[in-house]
Protein backbone atom coordinates (compact mmCIF):
# COMPACT_ATOMS: atom_id res chain seq x y z
CA UNK A 1 0.00 0.00 0.00
CA UNK A 2 1.37 3.38 -0.99
CA UNK A 3 1.81 5.73 1.95
CA UNK A 4 2.41 8.92 0.01
CA UNK A 5 0.37 11.07 -2.30
CA UNK A 6 1.33 12.27 -5.76
CA UNK A 7 0.87 15.81 -7.02
CA UNK A 8 2.00 17.70 -10.09
CA UNK A 9 3.42 21.03 -9.02
CA UNK A 10 4.05 23.63 -11.70
CA UNK A 11 5.22 27.23 -11.93
CA UNK A 12 5.47 29.25 -15.12
CA UNK A 13 5.26 26.10 -17.21
CA UNK A 14 7.95 24.24 -15.23
CA UNK A 15 6.26 21.16 -13.80
CA UNK A 16 7.38 18.09 -11.88
CA UNK A 17 5.67 15.10 -10.32
CA UNK A 18 6.07 15.31 -6.55
CA UNK A 19 5.66 12.41 -4.10
CA UNK A 20 4.67 13.56 -0.63
CA UNK A 21 4.83 11.67 2.65
CA UNK A 22 3.68 14.00 5.42
CA UNK A 23 2.92 12.59 8.89
CA UNK A 24 0.23 14.41 10.82
CA UNK A 25 2.68 16.03 13.24
CA UNK A 26 5.42 16.87 10.75
CA UNK A 27 6.75 20.40 11.16
CA UNK A 28 9.72 19.99 8.79
CA UNK A 29 10.39 18.38 5.42
CA UNK A 30 13.27 16.84 3.51
CA UNK A 31 13.19 17.59 -0.23
CA UNK A 32 14.84 14.83 -2.27
CA UNK A 33 15.70 14.77 -5.97
CA UNK A 34 14.96 11.75 -8.18
CA UNK A 35 11.70 11.31 -6.31
CA UNK A 36 10.83 8.07 -8.08
CA UNK A 37 13.78 6.50 -6.22
CA UNK A 38 12.90 7.77 -2.76
CA UNK A 39 10.22 5.43 -1.35
CA UNK A 40 9.83 2.00 -2.97
CA UNK A 41 12.10 -0.31 -4.94
CA UNK A 42 9.26 -1.09 -7.32
CA UNK A 43 9.07 2.59 -8.39
CA UNK A 44 12.82 3.16 -8.65
CA UNK A 45 14.58 3.54 -11.96
CA UNK A 46 16.95 0.63 -11.27
CA UNK A 47 14.67 -1.08 -8.71
CA UNK A 48 16.81 0.16 -5.83
CA UNK A 49 15.29 2.93 -3.70
CA UNK A 50 16.36 4.99 -0.72
CA UNK A 51 13.57 3.29 1.31
CA UNK A 52 12.90 6.58 3.07
CA UNK A 53 9.80 5.32 4.87
CA UNK A 54 11.72 2.39 6.32
CA UNK A 55 14.37 4.85 7.48
CA UNK A 56 11.85 7.04 9.31
CA UNK A 57 10.20 4.01 10.90
CA UNK A 58 13.44 2.41 12.06
CA UNK A 59 14.61 5.73 13.56
CA UNK A 60 11.28 6.46 15.23
CA UNK A 61 11.07 9.88 13.54
CA UNK A 62 7.54 11.30 13.36
CA UNK A 63 8.11 15.03 12.91
CA UNK A 64 9.63 14.90 9.42
CA UNK A 65 7.97 14.78 6.01
CA UNK A 66 9.72 13.51 2.89
CA UNK A 67 9.13 15.20 -0.46
CA UNK A 68 10.40 13.37 -3.52
CA UNK A 69 10.63 15.46 -6.69
CA UNK A 70 10.69 13.15 -9.70
CA UNK A 71 13.36 13.72 -12.30
CA UNK A 72 12.38 14.33 -15.90
CA UNK A 73 13.84 13.11 -19.18
CA UNK A 74 15.95 16.27 -19.02
CA UNK A 75 17.56 15.15 -15.73
CA UNK A 76 21.13 15.34 -17.01
CA UNK A 77 20.54 18.94 -18.03
CA UNK A 78 18.42 19.91 -14.98
CA UNK A 79 20.64 18.77 -12.13
CA UNK A 80 24.29 19.72 -12.84
CA UNK A 81 24.64 23.50 -12.62
CA UNK A 82 27.46 23.75 -15.16
CA UNK A 83 28.06 22.20 -18.59
CA UNK A 84 30.24 19.12 -18.95
CA UNK A 85 33.92 20.04 -19.38
CA UNK A 86 35.39 16.54 -19.64
CA UNK A 87 33.62 14.56 -22.37
CA UNK A 88 31.29 15.18 -25.31
CA UNK A 89 28.30 13.99 -23.32
CA UNK A 90 25.71 16.78 -23.20
CA UNK A 91 24.77 17.60 -19.63
CA UNK A 92 24.45 20.43 -17.16
CA UNK A 93 23.47 24.06 -17.09
CA UNK A 94 19.85 23.73 -15.96
CA UNK A 95 20.16 23.80 -12.17
CA UNK A 96 19.32 27.50 -11.87
CA UNK A 97 15.94 26.94 -13.51
CA UNK A 98 15.31 23.85 -11.39
CA UNK A 99 16.21 25.59 -8.15
CA UNK A 100 14.08 28.59 -9.06
CA UNK A 101 11.23 26.13 -9.44
CA UNK A 102 11.97 24.79 -5.94
CA UNK A 103 11.93 28.32 -4.50
CA UNK A 104 9.02 29.78 -6.46
CA UNK A 105 6.86 26.73 -7.13
CA UNK A 106 7.46 23.79 -4.81
CA UNK A 107 8.09 25.52 -1.47
CA UNK A 108 5.08 27.89 -1.77
CA UNK A 109 2.94 24.85 -2.60
CA UNK A 110 4.21 22.98 0.48
CA UNK A 111 3.88 26.06 2.67
CA UNK A 112 0.29 26.51 1.60
CA UNK A 113 -0.64 22.91 2.37
CA UNK A 114 1.50 22.02 5.37
CA UNK A 115 3.14 25.17 6.80
CA UNK A 116 6.46 23.44 7.43
CA UNK A 117 8.81 25.50 9.59
CA UNK A 118 12.06 24.26 8.11
CA UNK A 119 13.51 22.22 5.26
CA UNK A 120 16.43 20.03 4.33
CA UNK A 121 17.59 18.93 0.88
CA UNK A 122 19.20 15.64 -0.12
CA UNK A 123 20.59 14.54 -3.46
CA UNK A 124 22.95 11.94 -4.87
CA UNK A 125 25.19 11.97 -7.94
CA UNK A 126 23.95 14.79 -10.23
CA UNK A 127 21.28 15.48 -7.59
CA UNK A 128 24.10 16.12 -5.12
CA UNK A 129 25.39 18.82 -7.46
CA UNK A 130 21.95 20.46 -7.39
CA UNK A 131 21.91 20.28 -3.60
CA UNK A 132 25.37 21.81 -3.35
CA UNK A 133 24.38 24.56 -5.77
CA UNK A 134 21.23 25.30 -3.79
CA UNK A 135 23.14 25.40 -0.50
CA UNK A 136 25.02 28.46 -1.76
CA UNK A 137 21.70 30.36 -1.88
CA UNK A 138 21.80 30.54 1.92
CA UNK A 139 18.06 30.06 2.31
CA UNK A 140 17.80 30.19 6.09
CA UNK A 141 14.74 27.94 6.13
CA UNK A 142 17.00 25.09 5.00
CA UNK A 143 18.76 23.66 8.03
CA UNK A 144 20.52 20.60 6.57
CA UNK A 145 21.91 19.29 3.30
CA UNK A 146 22.81 15.78 2.15
CA UNK A 147 25.45 15.85 -0.57
CA UNK A 148 26.11 12.26 -1.55
CA UNK A 149 28.52 11.08 -4.27
CA UNK A 150 28.85 14.48 -5.93
CA UNK A 151 30.81 14.33 -9.23
CA UNK A 152 32.47 17.74 -9.33
CA UNK A 153 34.86 16.22 -11.83
CA UNK A 154 32.38 16.69 -14.70
CA UNK A 155 32.96 20.48 -14.51
CA UNK A 156 36.19 21.05 -12.56
CA UNK A 157 36.93 24.61 -13.69
CA UNK A 158 33.37 25.81 -13.15
CA UNK A 159 33.22 24.33 -9.65
CA UNK A 160 36.55 25.92 -8.74
CA UNK A 161 35.08 29.31 -9.69
CA UNK A 162 31.85 28.43 -7.88
CA UNK A 163 33.66 27.75 -4.60
CA UNK A 164 35.78 30.88 -4.98
CA UNK A 165 32.64 33.00 -5.27
CA UNK A 166 30.21 31.24 -2.91
CA UNK A 167 29.40 31.45 0.79
CA UNK A 168 27.50 28.69 2.57
CA UNK A 169 25.32 28.87 5.67
CA UNK A 170 27.72 28.43 8.55
CA UNK A 171 24.86 27.39 10.85
CA UNK A 172 23.64 24.54 8.64
CA UNK A 173 24.31 20.83 9.01
CA UNK A 174 25.95 19.05 6.08
CA UNK A 175 26.09 15.29 5.48
CA UNK A 176 28.72 14.46 2.86
CA UNK A 177 29.25 10.92 1.63
CA UNK A 178 31.18 9.10 -1.04
CA UNK A 179 32.03 5.51 -1.82
CA UNK A 180 35.54 4.35 -2.52
CA UNK A 181 34.41 1.93 -5.24
CA UNK A 182 32.12 4.15 -7.29
CA UNK A 183 32.12 3.87 -11.05
CA UNK A 184 29.82 5.52 -13.59
CA UNK A 185 30.15 6.59 -17.22
CA UNK A 186 33.47 6.40 -19.02
CA UNK A 187 35.66 9.41 -18.22
CA UNK A 188 39.35 9.92 -18.99
CA UNK A 189 40.06 9.85 -15.24
CA UNK A 190 39.82 7.38 -12.36
CA UNK A 191 36.34 8.31 -11.18
CA UNK A 192 36.42 6.22 -7.99
CA UNK A 193 39.39 8.28 -6.84
CA UNK A 194 37.78 11.51 -8.03
CA UNK A 195 34.57 10.91 -6.06
CA UNK A 196 36.66 10.77 -2.88
CA UNK A 197 38.73 13.80 -3.91
CA UNK A 198 35.58 15.80 -4.64
CA UNK A 199 34.00 14.95 -1.29
CA UNK A 200 37.02 16.43 0.49
CA UNK A 201 36.94 19.47 -1.81
CA UNK A 202 33.32 20.12 -0.80
CA UNK A 203 34.11 19.70 2.89
CA UNK A 204 37.03 22.12 2.61
CA UNK A 205 34.86 24.72 0.85
CA UNK A 206 32.19 24.45 3.54
CA UNK A 207 34.74 24.83 6.32
CA UNK A 208 36.08 27.98 4.66
CA UNK A 209 32.57 29.40 5.02
CA UNK A 210 32.72 28.69 8.74
CA UNK A 211 30.61 25.54 8.75
CA UNK A 212 31.10 23.60 11.98
CA UNK A 213 28.41 20.90 11.76
CA UNK A 214 29.72 18.74 8.97
CA UNK A 215 30.14 14.99 8.66
CA UNK A 216 32.21 13.46 5.87
CA UNK A 217 32.04 9.70 5.35
CA UNK A 218 34.11 7.68 2.88
CA UNK A 219 32.91 4.08 2.64
CA UNK A 220 35.67 2.11 0.98
CA UNK A 221 33.36 -0.52 -0.51
CA UNK A 222 30.59 1.94 -1.37
CA UNK A 223 29.29 1.88 -4.95
CA UNK A 224 27.17 4.33 -6.92
CA UNK A 225 23.59 3.43 -6.06
CA UNK A 226 20.82 3.92 -3.53
CA UNK A 227 21.77 0.91 -1.41
CA UNK A 228 24.86 2.81 -0.29
CA UNK A 229 23.03 6.12 0.17
CA UNK A 230 20.48 4.74 2.64
CA UNK A 231 22.71 4.99 5.70
CA UNK A 232 23.82 8.59 4.99
CA UNK A 233 20.14 9.46 4.58
CA UNK A 234 19.41 7.97 8.00
CA UNK A 235 22.20 9.99 9.55
CA UNK A 236 20.86 13.20 8.04
CA UNK A 237 17.29 12.43 9.08
CA UNK A 238 18.46 11.86 12.63
CA UNK A 239 20.24 15.21 12.79
CA UNK A 240 17.52 17.16 10.99
CA UNK A 241 14.73 15.79 13.18
CA UNK A 242 16.47 17.23 16.26
CA UNK A 243 17.22 20.71 14.90
CA UNK A 244 15.21 23.68 16.14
Amino acid sequence: MRKYEIAVVSKNGYARTVRIYAPKNADRAVIMHDGQNVFYDSDATYKKSWRALDALKSLGIKNTAVIGVDSAVTRELDYPPFPNEVTDRRLGGGAEAYMSYVDDGLIPYLDGRFAFKSYAMVGSSFGALSTLYYAARNNKRFKAYGILSAPLFVSPKAFTDFFDNSEFDADGFYEIYTGGSENVEEYPIDVSTMFVHDAFTIADALRKSGVKRLRLTVENEGVHDETCWRDPLKRLLTEFSKLD
